[in-house]
């Protein structure tokens, strides 16, 4: 059966008119969304009091709250008043950030090194680093695999990420025997593939590159802390070797170990025989 085209015709327009409809209603519910993930995430920022958030993100979406101005949104003005506050909030704190921030890793169990004034912090004899910006208001929070994390400065906020990195790195379960294990295989690899003597040096970001090609979850600072661990407690000996840690001057392709067994950059290894 054939339609007539006045037919076609009349439900073509008719469908372009209702996919123009659901275009307009997508974006505006793509713009009603963004929105609500702008609103929600602010108000998460006053619930915990982190002034320094809530002012850099206000101050980043200024179109989306022009917007909400525009279109007569009432509670817009207590966001502002809101704003305000927070600005005051983040002066006062940035005024005496070295004292509150001493003050937060006190309460936090964090122990700052001595040599670490402000601007920029370390912990754990540098092994994890915190630079804060006073113009920015915001804290780079860094150590040997590089940058960790940046945000803004708020006290509670820089602190929990300190933890959370700490955790990662040094709350995790230590092996002793199993690492030594680890590290002497890759030295006989290396080796092997060299053909070196065992008793060589070995450079230690040889050992860590093997590493890392074999395990995905290879993380370098991790590795650092296990080195760290394993300098300070052992045990030393294996296949009826002794692992020695040699230092370089070089700072690039040495590792500086953390807490206790920190005595310089450790740039090779050796398997000597034990007496």
């Amino acid at each position: 059966m054939n339609f007539s085209m006045d037919i076609i015709e009349s439900m073509k327009q008719l469908n372009c008119r209702l996919q123009e409809k659901s275009n307009t209603l997508k974006l505006e519910l793509e713009e009603a969304q963004k929105k609500s993930v702008l609103i929600s995430a602010l108000l998460s920022y006053l619930e915990q009091g982190w002034s320094m958030h809530f002012v850099n993100l206000a101050e980043k979406e200024a179109k989306i709250l022009n917007k909400l101005r525009s279109d007569g949104i009432t509670q817009i003005q207590r966001l502002e008043e809101a704003y305000r506050q927070a600005k005051e909030e983040s002066d006062r704190i940035m005024r005496r950030y070295p004292s509150l921030f001493d003050e937060a890793c006190k309460a936090s169990n964090i122990t700052l090194d001595k040599n670490s004034p402000h601007p920029k912090y370390s912990v754990k004899n540098g092994f994890f680093k915190i630079e804060i910006n006073e113009n920015k208001r915001t804290a780079k929070i860094s150590n040997l695999e590089g940058k960790l994390a940046e945000l803004p400065a708020d006290l509670e906020a820089v602190i929990e990420i300190i933890r959370i990195e700490y955790r990662r790195v040094f709350d995790r379960r230590f092996h002793g025997p199993n690492f030594l294990k680890k590290i002497r295989a890759q030295y006989k690899k290396i080796i092997e593939r060299e053909h070196l003597s065992d008793g060589a040096s070995v450079p230690i970001r040889e050992i860590t590159k093997n590493l890392k090609k074999r395990d995905k979850e290879f993380r370098m600072d991790e590795f650092v802390a296990d080195l760290s661990a394993l300098a300070e407690k052992g045990p030393h000996e294996v296949d009826g070797k002794f692992i020695d840690l040699q230092q370089t001057k070089d700072t690039r392709q040495g590792v500086l170990l953390a807490g206790a067994a920190s005595r310089g950059y450790i740039g090779f290894i050796i398997f000597k025989e034990t007496t």
